[in-house]
């Protein structure tokens, strides 16, 4: 998966996630009404919030953005990176709320349909305001700190990055893709 620089891959996965994270709102209709939502998107879901929101996007944040950040003088203690390093960890709380509430009402327990509905709120509540926040803040600034070599060179650790993973992102843009189509969001 290549792009011009290492900011726009950062800034179009954000858009499958807000793509998951919105189409949360046709699995919160069904737990609303007291319908049992599909199991299985239950499960991919967990599985996207946890390989390609975490394990992959926030991973390269973490690892490489933001310690890049830090060489270049933005402190990682207080605002932005503190801060958003918090957020990734809460989202994360989140997203493990949600799986453990799948299992029970995969279980049959009818009465995790209230936990699974308080974490897709919370998680729809932090990650519309944590992507707003890189992609209008902390990712402008980035690309004024760092020289087209040196976003070059990140881009190359981010494409490491990405084989050390393993990651499949068609697998995954093509289930953010299904969440949209769920409320009829554009692709």
């Amino acid at each position: 998966m290549s792009h011009d620089n290492p900011i726009h891959q950062l800034m179009h996965e954000h858009h499958h996630i807000l793509q998951v994270v919105h189409g949360l709102s046709a699995i919160d209709q069904d737990l609303a009404a007291g319908r049992m939502p599909d199991r299985a998107r239950l499960r991919n879901i967990v599985a996207f919030m946890r390989e390609f929101a975490d394990q992959c996007h926030h991973a390269k944040e973490e690892a490489i953005l933001f310690p890049a950040m830090e060489d270049k003088g933005v402190p990682h203690g207080g605002c932005p990176l503190e801060g958003l390093l918090r957020e990734h960890a809460r989202g994360r709380e989140l997203v493990g709320a949600l799986a453990t509430a799948t299992a029970a009402l995969a279980g049959g327990d009818a009465s995790a349909s209230s936990a699974a509905r308080s974490a897709i709120a919370g998680i729809q509540q932090l990650y519309p305001n944590h992507i707003w926040k890189e992609d209008e803040m902390v990712f402008p600034m980035a690309r004024r700190l760092f020289t087209e070599a040196e976003l070059d060179a990140l881009g190359a650790r981010f494409e490491q990055a990405e084989i050390d993973l393993g990651q499949d992102h068609d697998r995954f843009v093509a289930f953010a893709d299904e969440m949209a189509a769920l409320l009829g969001q554009a692709q």
